[in-house]
């Protein structure tokens, strides 16, 4: 067995409409936390503002649980701003994310942390996505577009099961507050010089609540967020080079 009794891990979750789900992965998280005997944890809930009972039942598992604690957005903030909350929060010397609609299998966060000591972060892939045709081809033609732009070959960037070196984040400014943020984290990891190991994880089917990712208007605003940021990604590059 894996010692991690020298890692500390946060792990976060936005939670939007996933009043029926929210519960299902904190309860997952808790014991797969537990079981890999880490020297300390957290699990924070980054409730969005959601207009169903999201809130209420993250700050019920705060009660049943000492180590989950929830920052709630008054109004939704969307999925960026929501995941920089959680990265700027976290308190562990490792972080680590998902959504909070219960698509992942969270035990597979140990092979995860497995890898540590050879990698500062691991990026999860997921195998067979459990989603629409649509939703499949809009991911497609993102990890393509942004393979064109920034010269990068990740299999799946925008997935939501990802495990950081916490100090990234105290030297990087997080821009995005849509769904490219998970593309400039690693563009920007990049830069600073982290290395990354991808590793493939199970998908599984959304039972409760409503996506909002594939909205026609936050593929707009995302496109305008590439495309801003790949003339600042040319300027860094270019003085690595030189």
């Amino acid at each position: 067995m894996t010692d991690n009794s020298n890692i500390s891990l946060t792990a976060f979750f936005p939670a939007y409409y996933d009043e029926g789900n929210i519960g299902k992965v904190v309860h997952q998280c808790v014991k797969v936390m537990e079981e890999m005997k880490l020297r300390d944890y957290e699990i924070i809930i980054i409730e969005d503002g959601s207009p169903d009972k999201t809130a209420e039942v993250a700050d019920e598992l705060a009660l049943q649980y000492e180590k989950v604690r929830v920052i709630h957005h008054e109004k939704n903030l969307g999925y960026g701003a929501t995941l920089k909350d959680g990265f700027l929060n976290a308190k562990m010397e490792y972080v680590f994310y998902s959504d909070g609609d219960n698509q992942f299998d969270l035990s597979e966060l140990k092979k995860f942390v497995a890898l540590l000591p050879y990698t500062d972060i691991v990026v999860g892939y997921r195998r067979d996505k459990k989603y629409s045709l649509y939703r499949k081809f809009t991911s497609l033609c993102y990890n393509y577009f942004l393979r064109l732009l920034f010269n990068i070959h990740y299999w799946d960037i925008d997935c939501a099961f990802k495990l950081f070196k916490r100090d990234l984040f105290d030297k990087i400014d997080i821009v995005s507050v849509d769904a490219f943020i998970d593309a400039e984290i690693m563009l920007k990891a990049k830069l600073a010089g982290y290395s990354v190991t991808e590793m493939g994880v199970k998908h599984l089917p959304r039972l409760d609540g409503i996506s909002t990712g594939a909205r026609p208007s936050v593929i707009f605003r995302t496109i305008k967020e590439v495309l801003d940021y790949r003339k600042e990604y040319i300027r860094e590059m270019s003085k690595k080079v030189t």
